[in-house]
């Protein structure tokens, strides 16, 4: 019986204009009406993804969980600090910043624990792609010592040719992500977070804690930093505008795109049939 959904928000959970389908809240209650959590679980920052849920009816994430920063945290809703949380030394990321500074034509974000996202040589299109779900906090210079003390969590490279990352991270220094877990995101984004940590192991550990057998959750995404999680749930839903890498270990491709709302599919085809 499946007692647990978990979705990637942009491009999955969020249609393209970045707001929630009719369709996946009228899903979503139905769900929640049949003792099923939903679980939102994304590559950014808890209050990030709670600002994106804001006009959700409070019955959706009512006494339910969200899994942030790639499985790097999660929180209880409603309480700011996580329950669990990963970092990252400040040494790593510096050494990766350092990097983006020699490479001179990629952003960066970088994420604090506390949910503050920083952002360097961040163009006008990325700025326009993040308005209305993420804020950033811009910077300058060559030099990130103002976060030497304030705990990090992940950071990630910015350049809107996802070819041209995939050629970057392939040449790059292995020893700059050695012992980091790395992904790829939204066509634009190459990830690093902690080693182990991804947005499998959040759904496993979360699972856990609630004493949900891991075969008793779905999971739901669109990119390759959803792939961990669609391999460890018991179901692996795509939608229909995911990229070639996740459809391909999916369990079930949906027809819905993320502008149609695809948990009203999953809802049909999974949680239903369990209840007539």
């Amino acid at each position: 019986m499946y007692q647990l959904v978990a979705t990637d928000m942009d491009e999955t959970f969020l249609g393209f204009d970045h707001t929630v389908p009719q369709a996946n809240i009228d899903a979503i209650l139905r769900m929640r009406e049949l003792g099923v959590l939903f679980v939102p679980a994304s590559g950014r920052a808890y209050g990030s993804i709670m600002n994106s849920l804001r006009d959700l009816p409070p019955a959706c994430l009512e006494g339910s969980y969200v899994i942030s920063y790639n499985g790097g945290c999660i929180n209880r809703v409603g309480e700011d600090t996580p329950i669990i949380s990963n970092r990252m030394p400040f040494e790593v990321v510096d050494r990766l910043f350092q990097h983006a500074v020699f490479l001179g034509d990629i952003g960066m974000h970088i994420y604090t624990q506390a949910g503050d996202i920083w952002g360097w040589n961040i163009t006008q299109s990325e700025l326009d792609y993040l308005a209305g779900h993420m804020d950033l906090q811009l910077f300058e210079g060559d030099s990130i010592e103002f976060l030497r003390d304030v705990p990090l969590s992940k950071c990630l490279y910015v350049y809107e040719n996802l070819d041209l990352l995939h050629e970057l991270a392939l040449t790059m220094d292995p020893s700059l992500t050695e012992g980091l877990s790395t992904t790829f995101s939204s066509g634009r984004y190459y990830e690093f977070n902690p080693g182990g940590v991804d947005k499998g192991s959040g759904l496993r550990e979360l699972a856990a804690r609630l004493g949900i057998d891991i075969a008793d959750t779905i999971a739901c995404g669109d990119s390759a930093n959803d792939m961990a999680m669609l391999e460890a749930a018991g179901v692996g839903v795509v939608v229909s505008n995911a990229s070639a890498d996740a459809m391909a270990i999916a369990d079930y491709r949906a027809r819905s795109s993320c502008d149609d709302g695809v948990f009203a599919e999953v809802l049909e085809r999974f949680i239903e049939p369990q209840h007539a």
